[in-house]
């Protein structure tokens, strides 16, 4: 028997739950537009980490947007997520990163659209220490950089054993301008680990203290394998005058 039930508003004869339908019933809203409580989310428990086995409710545009799950272990896997944001604009002797390495990431992105110091000078990084403050300064570190300046003149540097990761060899142009400084982007492999060397490889430009544009390909590590937790940028001489970079988590 098919009937009809016209109201417009149902409202519980004791509490505040109103049942439609018995356990394995099937029950169908028309076409139209369904207003359902924010607190249908809102008010549900958070979970702040996600399994593989957790599910996603979606409208599956293929099939006449009929609702569907989708399971996290199906969803397209990559992606960067922030860890932390650094913004100077007065003279600092250095820009610490710390405690930002952890077992989550096996890789992270550090993207700097400007690093400037206030004197014509070198910009170099050191890994930190378990304890997020110590610094690694044994003769552990390794790099070379190679590139051409917009004169079509060879620009390399390298450093074996050296105390430090070195970048814009010779010193960047601190001009207060926005040409001065160095800007790039560089990977953190493998930094937390303590089975491999914590390797930096990436790419920068800066214009050199004869004004001339460079850009170059860099790589380097550290070869110890202490857990590193972050790292500082500091400068050769005098102090970093503005920084804006941020460091990403790289999803695997």
């Amino acid at each position: 028997m098919t009937s009809e039930l016209k109201v417009d508003k149902i409202t519980p004869a004791s509490g505040t739950n109103t049942q439609i339908g018995e356990a394995g019933d099937t029950t169908n809203l028309s076409a139209g537009t369904v207003t359902l409580p924010t607190s249908i989310i809102t008010g549900a428990s958070e979970k702040t980490t996600l399994v593989d086995a957790d599910k996603f409710l979606i409208a599956d545009s293929a099939d006449s947007n009929a609702f569907k799950h989708v399971q996290k272990s199906n969803l397209p896997s990559g992606g960067l997520v922030k860890i932390v944001e650094k913004t100077v604009d007065s003279g600092v002797s250095e820009v610490v990163f710390q405690n930002v390495f952890t077992s989550t990431y096996r890789k992270y992105l550090l993207v700097a659209s400007m690093i400037r110091t206030s004197s014509d000078a070198t910009i170099n990084l050191r890994f930190l220490q378990a304890d997020g403050t110590s610094e690694f300064s044994g003769a552990y570190y390794n790099f070379v950089s190679a590139g051409r300046d917009n004169g079509g003149n060879f620009e390399s540097d390298q450093g074996n054993g050296d105390t430090k990761l070195v970048f814009c060899t010779g010193g960047a142009d601190a001009d207060s301008s926005s040409d001065g400084g160095m800007s790039g982007a560089f990977y953190f492999l493998e930094p937390y680990s303590t089975s491999f060397s914590a390797r930096v490889t990436g790419t920068y430009q800066w214009r050199n203290a004869s004004n001339e544009y460079v850009a170059q390909y860099f790589g380097g590590k550290y070869s110890g394998t202490a857990i590193r937790t972050g790292f500082k940028l500091y400068p050769g001489s005098g102090n970093i005058a503005k920084c804006y970079a941020t460091l990403y988590g790289v999803i695997n």
